[in-house]
Parts: structure tokens; sequence; C-alpha cells
């Protein structure tokens, strides 16, 4: 998931400018936020600096963001905190469970976006409006899937891939001490509900699932096993050290119809509801009566 440089930064925006005219208002005395070599940063000078800087990014979102909850309410589209929470811990799960391959977290992600969790919240409300408003038109045909099967199938080639499970844990000694534990006949299983850190994978015996080759040393480690049920020594990734064992080996093929086209499916489905969705944002955008009564600058100088 990408999002646009402007939209990523202003809702970093949306966020300080609160936090500065929430300062303001809470002490009339303008308080000092920080002090640097004893020189201090107050409140007022903050916000003026926030709105110089990114008053007219944030504001231009803000505009969008408002455009958007009007129309899907002239619509009778509504989303609730509770689909954004989902949705977001959705993504959320999929970032921290792929980290050990992706050697990117959440946390990690948001940093890279330049994303706070409240900016990606706001931002993926006004994306949940979008796909509401339009996504009974984001239809996809049993010929479609076929004609896209037909015209890219070396595209769809499968590379090798190894279905694996780990155990993850914070140091090197645990690690070594429970793979000695395992060759001494304590089952793998019980061994990753018993000791791996891994929210996404412990109560399921450490099945963490299929992965392909590549240069993480998770992956390294991995394909570096040359025997079904053979498990590594210690590997060391951001998340912590694991244990991992090769499951299964998959080489490379060509797939059938069948089993891909639901894959097929999901993807075509996603690029037309990306597609009606950033057409609906343009048409809102064109058809709204925005009229800019004063320039963040402005506001800064008073």
């Amino acid at each position: 998931m990408q999002l646009h440089r402007r939209t990523r930064v202003a809702m970093i925006a949306l966020l300080l400018i609160a936090t500065a005219v929430l300062a303001g208002a809470q002490d009339d005395a303008n308080p000092v936020l920080a002090t640097v070599n004893g020189q201090p940063i107050d409140a007022e000078s903050f916000r003026e600096e926030l709105l110089h800087r990114w008053g007219d990014i944030a504001l231009a979102t803000l505009i969008q963001q408002l455009a958007i909850e009007q129309a899907a309410a002239e619509a009778g589209i509504t989303v609730t905190d509770a689909e954004v929470e989902q949705r977001v811990e959705e993504f959320q799960r999929k970032c921290d469970a792929n980290a050990p391959t992706t050697g990117e977290s959440f946390s990690l992600w948001l940093a890279r976006q330049k994303l706070t969790p409240y900016g990606f919240r706001q931002w993926m409300r006004g994306e949940m409006l979008l796909e509401k408003m339009v996504e009974d038109e984001a239809v996809v045909s049993d010929e479609d899937v076929r004609r896209v099967f037909d015209a890219s199938q070396q595209q769809l080639r499968r590379p090798e891939r190894m279905r694996i499970s780990h155990i993850c844990v914070t140091t090197l000694d645990e690690a070594e001490t429970i793979r000695a534990e395992i060759i001494g006949g304590k089952a793998f299983e019980d061994a990753a509900r018993e000791y791996s850190i891994d929210p996404y994978t412990k109560d399921e015996g450490g099945n963490f699932g299929l992965i392909t080759r590549g240069e993480n040393p998770f992956q390294q480690a991995a394909f570096g096993l040359t025997a079904d049920g053979e498990i590594s020594d210690p590997v060391q990734t951001q998340m912590g050290w694991h244990l991992i064992r090769r499951d299964e080996y998959l080489p490379a093929s060509v797939p059938e119809f069948d089993e891909v086209k639901d894959e097929i499916r999901e993807q075509l489905e996603r690029q037309r509801l990306l597609t009606l969705m950033n057409r609906r944002r343009n048409e809102i955008m064109q058809d709204a009566r925005v009229v800019r009564e004063m320039d963040p600058d402005e506001l800064a100088a008073q």
C-alpha cells in the first residue's frame, strides 16, 4: 500500500497542528515545548512554523477529507470506528507476520511512510468510504479471469517456495537451548507454543506458511535446509532469534487455471476497485464548491 507523498506529509501535519493548537489553548502563558541548549521552543512559535511549513498541505487534505465524508453521507454510506480499527489491525497483522521475511514491521512501515498511527487511521477511513461508494461496480467476470490467465501464464509462473515453521525468541542462548530440546525429542510444535514470542504463529505450533527464496537472513537460512523436517541453526533478524524447520519444498512451476483463478479474480477486483475509487475521488473534488477564506500563512501571522 503506497500513499501519495503529499497525503502522507499532510496527515502528519494535521496531528502536529492539532497538538500545537491544543497546547496553546491549555495554557495562555505560551508553554515551552522543548529547549535546545537552553533556548526555548514555545507553543506559539511551534504553531507558526507548522502553519508556514505545512499549512497549505494540511488544509488541502482537510478539504478533501471533508468533501469525501459529505459525498458519502449524501449516498447514505458510513464507516464505523470499529470497521476502521479492524482494517488497520488486519494491515498491521499482515505487516508484522511477514516481518521476518520482509524485514519491516508495521511500526517501521509507518516510519517509512512518514505516518503516525492517527494519520494512517484517518487515511484509511477516507479510503474505506470511497471503497463502499464504488464496490458494487468492481465486478470481474469469469471471462475476464480466463482471459488474463491465457495471456499471462508465464508471468504467473510460481518461483520455488518452501513451507516452514519457526520459533522466535529474544536471545541466542534461548534459541540454542530450545534447539537442543527439540533435537533431544521435544516436539517442535510444543516448543513453539511454549517459547515463541511471535504472536501470529506460536499458537499454530510455529506454522509460518510459504516463503520464497531471497536475500533476507531468514530466507537464506530456510533455503539452506536440504530436507523436510530439518531445523536450522539460530538465525537473527530484527524480530529476534529464529529456529526454522523446513516442512515442505515446492519447486518452481506453472500453475493450472483452477489453482490460481481465485487469486487472479481477487487481483483484478482490487485493481478495478482502486481505479473506481480514484475516479470517484476526482469527481467529488471537481463537484465540491471550495472557497478558501484565508491562507494558512495569514493565520500564522495573527
